[in-house]
């Protein structure tokens, strides 16, 4: 990355960073969903700890502690939802008009707009985890584990991103991008082992969860929160979220070009 190109995402950066200062509302709003899961699905199934074998499969009895990996995804994926609803915003505004004079390279844009992303994401899932503290959830590799818990859910959630911002660059429409959004994030969730150990899962389900990616991401996430550093672990979610990346920015960015072309 040259100095230019860097000062170019700063500058896209800083506009969103301001925007987010102005309108705190909308962290707020994003956590709701993540916070009811939070205080009340645990409470309501809290007996799923008392499965036997669930302890020795997780590594603790505590259905809360097991779930706080659920609720991280969760919120990561419902603010990298918000990238996309922006973007549309910004079609809807006129903005990315004026981007089609501006001197800057258009990937800038975007890798402005998800780094912006990725420091909110890193706000919430530290709401999330102080949260997790006061009712009891004890995170096993403590605060290094709770910097690489954040550092984990920040790429993730920009990784994630790119896939709202392709449908809302390729619908330009808030409410088909809200969608997709919801339908791929809640689906892939329960069909991972974020909710319930695989073990404990169907057989079908188990399959499913063996190639679902949240599956990889919440295995890291639980490990930490519970176990410790389980570096095999660390390493699949890393992997998969590169690899979705690569995958997901890269189809963002070449219709980004498109558009303001």
């Amino acid at each position: 990355m040259n100095m230019e190109w860097g000062s170019e995402i700063g500058t896209v950066f800083y506009r969103w960073i301001i925007k987010l200062r102005r309108r705190p509302i909308y962290l707020f709003f994003s956590l709701i969903q993540p916070l009811v899961w939070f205080l009340l699905f645990t409470q309501a199934f809290s007996a799923i700890g008392d499965i036997p074998g669930f302890a020795q499969i997780t590594g603790t009895s505590d259905y809360i502690t097991f779930f706080t990996a659920a609720v991280i995804i969760q919120t990561v994926a419902s603010s990298a939802l918000q990238s996309g609803i922006g973007m549309v915003n910004d079609i809807d505004s006129g903005y990315l008009d004026k981007m089609k004079t501006a001197p800057i390279r258009k990937s800038s844009i975007l890798l402005g707009k998800v780094l912006s992303d990725g420091v909110s994401i890193v706000i919430q899932v530290a709401i999330i985890l102080g949260l997790a503290l006061l009712v009891g959830v004890r995170i096993a590799t403590g605060v290094p584990g709770i910097i690489l818990i954040l550092l984990l859910s920040m790429v993730f959630g920009i990784a994630w991103s790119g896939i709202s911002l392709f449908v809302g660059l390729k619908t330009k429409n808030s409410e088909t991008t809200l969608s997709v959004g919801l339908l791929t994030t809640f689906p892939l969730l329960f069909l991972s082992t974020a909710v319930m150990p695989k073990p404990l899962l169907p057989e079908w389900v188990q399959k499913v969860a063996t190639i679902n990616p949240i599956s990889y991401i919440s295995d890291a996430l639980q490990g930490l929160i519970i176990r410790g550093f389980e570096w095999s672990a660390i390493g699949n979610a890393i992997i998969v979220t590169i690899i979705i990346g690569i995958i997901s920015l890269g189809a963002s960015i070449a219709l980004f070009r498109r558009a303001v072309s």
